[in-house]
């Protein structure tokens, strides 16, 4: 039934828009003296700087976050063997402009030490030059109406099924675990805490109404100085394992949402518990930012005319995003660190760090490649009887195949997360050590194809579409290219009056020659 009110049905569009990301840098500078209870500096072994986020908020489009660099120097006295270990801890705020109305934000700060000079002024004091470089990227949602369907004023449509975001809800939480640990039975009671590291493995999450549950294990690997029962000034290794389960609030989230969910470690800190020589307190500090997006599936108006009267058509360009799909792979990476001075008695400790992680794809492949730097630090004994810290870098490569959906689309993108799973040596000889680290990658795979969708349709009814009443029926000369859709907008007809008439049933089917185009009035 011919009507000339238009009705107009819509639904929101959701994306991603990538509003910040950049790097942002901070000098480092720390002078300082040594209390009176640590021993005098005579040779440093090697300063160690970590960073960490502490907090990050927005607020009148700016993103503000604290930053602690901890500066972890290891150092040797006078005619003495032992590690002795001084901690420094900074504290800075920085704030980068963002621009303003951003909703539903996700951030993702990666500081890393670009470089550090530690300087003896003297055995009782310390200056300590570096710089921290900070990786921002900040995502923030931009909503969009789509026309999914409209009747009346003989409106024609051109649609297409696609699957798009609908919502996206994010939401971030700082964890604080506090544990007590216990040291094995056979080990020496703690003098110093020397190092401590971390690695999460997550093991399941769970979305009820309004909360998202996720569960997993922290483990924990320390190294510290003692005495053994010989009387003897060493180094141990212990490891533990803190299993941890929390509940993030987010409003508005069901299970028809598809969560994905990054946990890291900001902060490790283990010190000897009070009236105990075996008990250990860890406080645990672990951030988790969580991206909730719900897609729905629908008929998308691409373009639309009416037959009776001229319209005004409002498109752009949307990124239609696929349903992210989560893997995770291991490799190895091996290095080598040589200590050629003399022959190594043993190791205390090793370690691993990646670096410069990068990503790219291979279209003839069809893979991802994530790529990085793999640094090894050592911290071993020589035949002196004196510490040595020996450092090996090696680059590591590893493919991830694109699922065959992914490879079809254009705007791939890879977002990898590499952890140190644990790192482990050998010593072939006395004067090298082959180490090996097991790296964790977890990459989260999503593409996009640039639509043109209709956002509004407005007919003109004051407007009709001049009709030439002497004729029914005209001739239209066409090539088996042309799009017989373009030929009933031409011709202010419909698709279903063109297949009728021609005798064709597939509005896509290719028929070189002459069509008849009939007139509607």
């Amino acid at each position: 039934m011919f009507t000339t009110q238009l009705k107009v049905d819509r639904e929101t569009f959701s994306a991603a828009s990538t509003v910040l990301d950049t790097s942002v840098e901070q000098s480092v500078e720390k002078d300082f003296v040594l209390p009176d209870y640590y021993a005098d500096i005579f040779r440093i072994l090697k300063c160690i700087v970590n960073a960490r986020v502490l907090s990050q908020t927005i607020n009148g489009g700016k993103l503000s976050f604290e930053m602690c660099v901890t500066a972890r120097v290891l150092y040797c006295s006078e005619n003495d063997s032992k590690v002795n270990c001084i901690v420094q801890n900074m504290n800075y705020t920085k704030s980068v402009d963002i621009g303003d109305n951003c909703s539903n934000p996700s951030i993702s700060i990666t500081p890393h030490c670009d470089y550090v000079n530690c300087r003896v002024i003297s055995p009782r004091r310390l200056d300590i030059r570096g710089a921290v470089t900070s990786r921002i990227k900040v995502s923030c949602e931009k909503k969009q109406s789509i026309v999914t369907d409209a009747q009346g004023c003989n409106i024609q449509l051109r649609k297409q099924l696609l699957t798009y975001p609908s919502k996206r809800l994010t939401a971030d939480k700082r964890i604080t675990l506090i544990e007590e640990l216990e040291l094995a039975s056979d080990k020496p009671p703690v003098d110093q805490v020397v190092r401590t590291d971390c690695f999460i493995e997550p093991s399941e999450q769970k979305i009820i109404a309004g909360k998202l549950v996720t569960k997993g294990n922290a483990q924990i690997s320390m190294c510290y100085s003692c005495i053994n029962t010989s009387g003897e000034e060493t180094l141990e290794n212990m490891r533990f394992s803190i299993p941890f389960s929390q509940i993030i609030d987010i409003d508005g989230i069901d299970e028809s949402f598809e969560a994905s969910v990054e946990i890291t470690p900001s902060g490790c800190e283990i010190m000897p518990s009070a009236g105990s020589q075996s008990s250990l307190e860890c406080e645990l500090v672990m951030f988790v930012n969580c991206v909730a997006v719900k897609y729905e599936t629908a008929e998308v108006v691409t373009d639309a005319y009416s037959t009776c009267y001229e319209c005004e058509i409002k498109s752009s360009e949307g990124s239609m995003e696929s349903v992210p799909i989560n893997v995770m792979q291991t490799v190895v990476s091996k290095a080598k660190a040589l200590y050629p001075d003399e022959s190594i008695r043993c190791v205390y400790d090793s370690w691993a760090n990646v670096e410069n992680t990068n990503v790219s794809y291979d279209p003839d492949k069809k893979v991802f490649i994530v790529s990085g730097n793999t640094k090894f630090s050592v911290l071993a004994k020589s035949e002196s009887d004196q510490p040595v810290f020996l450092v090996a870098e090696e680059p590591f490569e590893q493919e991830i195949s694109a699922p065959e959906q992914l490879s079809q689309l254009n705007d791939r993108k890879c977002e990898p997360y590499v952890s140190v799973k644990n790192c482990e040596y050998t010593m072939p000889d006395d004067n090298s050590i082959e180490l090996t680290a097991e790296l964790v990658i977890r990459a989260s795979m999503s593409a996009s194809a640039a639509k043109q969708i209709v956002s509004d349709i407005s007919v003109l009814t004051d407007k009709p579409k001049e009709k030439n009443g002497d004729c029914a029926i005209k001739l239209c000369y066409c090539s088996e290219q042309e799009d017989i859709w373009e030929i009933a907008k031409r011709y202010s007809t419909s698709i279903s009056a063109i297949l009728e008439e021609n005798e064709l049933n597939d509005e896509n089917a290719a028929r070189s020659g002459m069509l008849l185009i009939p007139l509607i009035n």
